[in-house]
This record gives C-alpha cells, structure tokens and sequence, in this order.
C-alpha cells in the first residue's frame, strides 16, 4: 500500500526530464500532481512510458511546469491540422475555453473533462477522440487503457487507477 501522506509532497521533478521530442504531439497518459500520483501510477513497460516536464515561460520571472508520464505519439493528419489550426489561433490570441471549444468543435471533438489543463501550448481532448488524432497501432486496441495498467479483470487495484489525460502539445 503507497502512503496516502504523499498528496502533500509535491511532485521531484529531479526524476523527470524536459520534454525534447517534436512537437506537436499528442500525449495518452497521467499529469502527475503530487508524488502519490508519482508512487502509485505505473504504465506497462512495454509502451514505452516518459517522463517528461512541459515547460513554458509564462512571463519574465514564471514559468509553466507540466510533470507527464506516459505515450508521446505521433499526430495523424486531422492531429496536425487541429494543432496548426490552434498554433495559428494562438498567435493572434489567447486561446479561451469558448475559443477551444469552437475549434474542437469544427473537428466533431470536445474537451468535458480536463479544461484546468488548457494552455498556451498545451490542448486537452476528450479520450473519445484518441482514434481521430493518432494512427498508432495501439488505437486498435479496444482495452489500451486497461493494458496500459495492466489491470486485471477479475481485481482492481484503486490506488493503481488514474485518470487518464488527451493532451495536444504545441510548440
């Protein structure tokens, strides 16, 4: 059993690294809150998992630190176009959630479940929309997240369960 205690430890962001790989991506995995979120969420090996800080200067003296941990993959065409369409978006504007949504809209997606994520650069999405912005093989499986896990069917393990998060990164 992880020690509950650790939700009042923030997250060591030593054992994580900046984010290098290209951008925009689309990110399946967990924003790690704390270091109980640390501790108890694990991703199967075989996917692959990072750790990954999304770091963004807010202004001169703040900066933006999203600790990640899971699959960074790579956009299809819809992924690219939606990121560009908010990249482009985002040079002339703040992208507000009335703005995001509109846009989301225009691609037949929503964002119901993680707007405290919504950024500068990065854009969350609803995991209903997963099949639309990655042609990964992993979309043809229909229980990746149960996989991802490793939950077994007949058991469940609370404190091994997280809420997955859809996150567009942009540059």
């Amino acid at each position: 059993m992880i020690d509950i205690r650790l939700v009042d430890q923030p997250v060591d962001i030593d054992k994580f690294e900046a984010y290098s790989g290209n951008l925009p991506t689309l990110f399946l995995g967990f924003a790690i809150k704390n270091e109980y979120d640390h501790a108890r969420l694990s991703i199967n090996k075989k996917y692959n998992p990072k750790k990954a800080l999304i770091v963004h200067k807010k202004d001169a003296d703040d900066y933006f630190i999203l600790p990640l941990y899971g699959l960074f993959l790579e956009l299809n065409k819809t992924g690219k176009e939606l990121a560009a369409t908010l990249e482009n978006q985002q040079k002339k504007e703040q992208v507000d959630i009335v703005t995001y949504e509109q846009i989301l809209d225009e691609y037949n997606m929503t964002c119901n479940d993680a707007y405290s994520y919504l950024n500068k650069h990065v854009f969350p999405v609803d995991f209903n929309a997963f099949t639309l912005l990655t042609d990964h093989p992993i979309i043809n499986d229909k229980k990746i997240l149960q996989h991802l896990l490793e939950l077994e069917e007949d058991e469940f393990n609370f404190q091994r369960f997280g809420a997955f998060k859809l996150l567009i990164l942009t540059k």
